[in-house]
């Protein structure tokens, strides 16, 4: 395909430059050049007419990893400077850095040379640092035939040029954006369709059952810490526009419709799609167990929410969602500034982010998988070394992580101990798993009992545990759970280990239209605590309280540890019916959490905190609320 080649160096194999830039099948041919020729880099070049700038793009396989590194390289005649570098087996990835390098060279092209690619910075380059196993879904802007002759003077995006990158690799687009036109009187003779390819879906995993990680409607843990981030884009935040993305720069207002389900578009896709018609307004996504809020100005972000995390971090994670309903609603503005970083970098690490999490879910993770060592009692220097060759994180946080895997636990366990967002526990447990430190095993089917040393005799004692259960619904009465929240109020005291307690309620509505709620039958309850159960430890206390209410007992935790249990409780009720007549429809939750010392000195300022806590929940927007601490106010 490519034929012989000039000035060979050592270990380096020059393929024939081209005057074009590359497409699908020269990126297969080059991909496949280089392995059978393993150990050797392979070079292709391609220049820019009518500029002095050229384009180089390098792979390599080593003798070890499965994914070859790619590096792309411009040289303007004078120097040359890196512009990516990826570890992948995804050609589809690499394609979308050319065509992203081609639209920019064509709209530098239209702008008489005034470097308009890259947001008219002379000399400024974007580097994109991919971790290993980055085959990642592609950032492709899927469009109709000849759409880019049609859309408005202004948006130098090329012409017509994506449709030479469609490749049978590709899912059929659904969904579709709409620019109607400009609201100066008289519509635009012209409209631009673009249309998001769906999810494409990796080969199956190990199915264990359990509860499913990530991408659900970004129901997220509490932070823990800072930690490191994914890999660190520095491309403009005008990347998009020929302007610096401030409000008021956008040549005339515009009349948008665009909404859909994430089940057919992916939402990296509509975001994208944002960016490079330079709207401004809210995009506004409502998941599972979360809404998020993203604010535009000219394409560029300006605010992003979700739940209690801000900035950049929510639009990463967003790309994530794999369910949900969004809407973009034009000109809605806000004061509030919390996004630092261009629209394209987020994207680009959430896309990173979404396929770590697929291939830890091929692995076989969910929330009750059990998270093994294979590699114990490793030294510094050992864990540093195998560390090296996975993702670029803190060595520190590592090892502290490691060290705290040394005992075998679920998944559950490690993010109830150490709180982290997804964009935290998936970079770590992929470096794990891809170094070969970590194993991950399916759920245990039934946890051992302390008393199995008995035998037949475990039983009689286990009898005493009725005397406290109430028969209809299978758990604690309220009496006993009072009667063991005393017992470890006594343990606190003792020993000042922190204590919480989960306050929610779980009811059902009546039908008719009405407001009205009432308490579920007793085998729907039933059901919900055998869900519960798989998600609570063993010592944790699960009972009735007040009327419609619950409790859950939770020794030796902290607020914040105890928020992510009421998430992953949240989940297991509502993730699927717990009956034919109940869904989250008519289902009635929320959640009040308090704990001591944090919200009072003994049981009863613990119990009215958390009482106002889950009141706080039933009348605002969100199920789980945190104690405010009474005492305080």
């Amino acid at each position: 395909m490519f034929g012989g080649s000039k000035r060979q160096q050592p270990g380096k194999i020059r393929l024939p430059k081209q005057s074009a830039f590359p497409t699908y099948d020269t990126l297969k041919g080059l991909y496949e050049q280089a392995q059978v020729n393993r150990g050797l880099d392979v070079e292709l070049g391609w220049a820019i007419p009518g500029s002095m700038k050229s384009y180089f793009i390098n792979i390599k396989f080593d003798k070890v990893t499965p994914s070859p590194q790619w590096q792309v390289w411009e040289d303007d005649g004078r120097q040359s400077k890196l512009v990516s570098k990826f570890e992948t087996s995804d050609l589809n990835l690499i394609l979308d850095v050319v065509m992203m390098l081609e639209t920019q060279n064509s709209a530098g092209t239209q702008s008489s040379g005034s470097n308009a690619a890259m947001g008219g910075r002379t000399g400024e380059h974007s580097t994109f640092q991919g971790g290993p196993g980055f085959n990642s879904p592609t950032l492709q802007m899927q469009n109709s035939p000849g759409v880019m002759d049609t859309l408005p003077p202004g948006n130098t995006y090329g012409t017509g040029q994506f449709n030479q990158y469609q490749n049978q690799n590709q899912l059929k687009p659904t969904g579709q954006f709409q620019q109607y036109g400009s609201g100066q009187g008289a519509p635009l003779s012209n409209s631009g369709v673009f249309q998001g390819a769906a999810p494409q879906s990796g080969s199956p995993g190990p199915n264990y059952g359990g509860t499913p990680i990530g991408g659900m409607g970004g129901g997220g843990a509490a932070k823990f810490g800072q930690g490191q981030g994914m890999p660190q884009g520095n491309l403009p935040s005008d990347f998009y526009s020929d302007n610096r993305a401030v409000p008021g720069a956008s040549a005339a207002p515009q009349t948008t419709s665009l909404q859909g389900d994430l089940s057919h578009t992916r939402i990296a896709d509509v975001l994208t799609n944002i960016g490079m018609s330079k709207l401004t307004g809210l995009l506004e996504v409502v998941g599972d167990t979360n809404v998020a809020q993203v604010f535009v100005v000219d394409g560029g972000p300006k605010h992003a929410q979700a739940g209690a995390t801000r900035g950049d971090d929510v639009i990463k994670e967003l790309v994530t969602w794999r369910s949900g309903n969004y809407v973009f609603k034009p000109d809605k503005v806000t004061d509030m500034m919390s996004c630092q970083r261009s629209l394209q970098a987020s994207i680009m690490e959430g896309t990173a982010l979404a396929d770590q999490l697929r291939q830890l879910e091929d692995a076989g993770l969910v929330y009750e998988s059990v998270l093994s060592l294979k590699q114990k009692n490793l030294g510094d220097t050992e864990l540093k070394l195998l560390l090296s060759k996975g993702h670029p994180l803190d060595f520190e946080w590592q090892k502290s992580m490691y060290k705290l895997l040394s005992r075998k636990k679920t998944f559950t366990d490690l993010l109830r101990d150490r709180p982290m967002e997804m964009s935290q526990w998936a970079p770590l447990l992929f470096n794990f798993l891809y170094c070969g430190i970590l194993e991950i095993k399916p759920p245990s089917a039934a946890r051992n009992n302390a008393l199995d040393f008995l035998g037949d005799a475990k039983q009689s004692v286990q009898a005493l545990r009725y005397n406290f259960v109430r028969p209809d619904t299978g758990i604690y009465s309220a009496e006993a759970l009072l009667y063991f929240l005393e017992y470890e109020y006594y343990r606190y005291d003792a020993y000042e280990w922190p204590l919480a307690f989960l306050l929610f309620e779980f009811s059902k509505r009546k039908g008719g239209g009405s407001i009205a709620v009432e308490a579920p039958p007793p085998e729907v309850i039933t059901t919900a605590a055998k869900r519960i159960e798989l998600v609570k430890r063993p010592l944790d206390i699960l009972g009735h309280f007040e009327g419609l209410d619950f409790g859950l007992i939770m020794p030796n935790t902290k607020t914040s540890q105890a928020a992510f249990i009421a998430n992953r409780i949240l989940e297991a009720l509502t993730n699927t019916p717990l009956s034919n007549q109940i869904d989250k429809r008519n289902l009635v939750t929320a959640f009040g959490i308090a704990g001591l010392p944090s919200d009072g000195d003994d049981l009863k300022e613990l119990l009215d905190s958390a009482r106002a806590a889950k009141n706080e929940a039933k009348e605002g927007t969100f199920p789980i609320v945190l104690s405010r601490a009474l005492k305080s106010k």
